[in-house]
C-alpha cells in the first residue's frame, strides 16, 4: 500500500482471548472520499471502529493518518489531530444543555488553559466567544436550524433522530478532515433516514471530508460510499465499489443472504 494514503489500516489484529475478533485487516482511503465497512454481527466491524478511534489497542498492525503513525493514540489527541467519531447511541450529556454539548467539544480541545478561563483573560473570553458563535452557526444551519430555537433545552427533550443529528452537529464542530460514523441510520424511521444521508451530503460530503463508516442498510451504503470493505468472522473477504461488492459471490453468501 502507498504512504502516501490520506488514511491506512495494514495488518491489524485483534484477540479476546482465543477468539480473533480481527486477522490481519486492511484497508486505505483516499481523501476527500467515503469507505464503508460492511458484515454480518460479530465479524470485528466495532471492534475495528474502537481499535481505530483509541478505545482498545490493537495487537498487532498499523494505522497512519496523513502519513503519521496513530495507532494506539487516545481518542482526544486523535480529535486534535482532525478525527472525529459519532456512535451507534448518541452519546450526550445530559445535563448540558444542546448548545453546551456543541460547545464542549470545541472547548475540549482549545488553546486557552484551565486557569485563563477561571480568571476570564481575554484570551479565553475570545475562545468561548468563537466557540459559541460555531455552536450556534452549525445549530441554525443544520437539519433546517430545527434545534436553535431549543438550544438552551437539554438533549432528554430530543428524539432519537434529533439527538443522533446532535451528535453529528457536536463531531462537525470541531471541523474533522476524517469523520467515523458507527451505523449513522441505526434505529431510524425513513425521514430520519433521509434527513441524514441529506445531512452527509450538504455537511460532509460537499466539502470534501474522509468518511468512515459501518452501516447493515444496503441502501444507504448504495447511496454514500465510493468504496465497500466486507468483514467475515474477523477477515477481510472482499472489498470494492458498491455494486462490485453486492455482486460479490462471497458476500451474497456471508452477508447478504441472497
Amino acid at each position: 500500500m502507498a504512504s502516501s494514503a490520506f488514511f491506512r489500516v495494514s495488518g491489524v489484529t485483534k484477540r479476546f482471548g482465543g477468539l480473533v475478533a480481527l486477522d490481519q485487516v486492511g484497508l486505505e482511503i483516499r481523501e476527500g472520499t467515503s469507505f464503508c465497512v460492511i458484515g454480518p454481527n460479530g465479524s470485528g466491524k466495532t471492534t475495528l471502529f474502537n481499535i481505530i478511534s483509541g478505545l482498545l489497542p490493537a495487537d498487532q498492525g498499523s494505522i497512519s493518518f496523513k502519513g503519521n503513525e496513530v495507532g494506539g493514540l487516545g481518542a482526544h489527541r486523535l480529535a486534535r489531530l482532525g478525527i472525529g467519531r459519532t456512535f451507534q447511541s448518541a452519546r450526550l450529556f445530559s445535563t448540558m444543555t444542546i448548545l453546551e454539548n456543541c460547545e464542549l467539544p470545541q472547548l475540549a480541545l482549545g488553546r486557552s488553559s484551565l486557569a485563563e478561563a477561571v480568571l476570564g483573560q481575554r484570551v479565553a473570553r475570545e475562545e468561548r466567544r468563537r466557540v459559541r458563535e460555531r455552536a450556534e452557526e452549525l445549530l441554525g444551519r443544520i437539519g433546517g436550524g430545527r434545534l436553535y430555537p431549543r438550544r438552551h433545552d437539554y438533549p432528554t427533550t430530543c428524539s432519537l433522530g434529533e439527538r443522533r443529528m446532535l451528535e453529528m452537529i457536536r463531531v462537525l464542530a470541531t471541523d474533522p478532515s476524517l469523520i467515523l460514523m458507527d451505523e449513522p441510520t441505526q434505529g431510524m424511521n425513513p425521514v430520519w433516514i433521509r434527513e441524514t444521508l441529506q445531512l452527509i451530503e450538504n455537511e460532509i460530503k460537499s466539502r470534501h471530508k474522509t468518511i468512515l463508516f459501518i452501516e447493515h442498510k444496503m441502501s444507504v451504503v448504495m447511496q454514500i460510499a465510493d468504496r465497500v470493505a466486507v468483514l467475515n468472522e474477523g477477515h477481510k473477504i472482499a472489498e470494492g465499489t458498491p455494486a462490485e461488492v453486492r455482486n460479490d459471490p462471497l458476500v451474497v453468501q456471508a452477508y447478504l443472504g441472497t
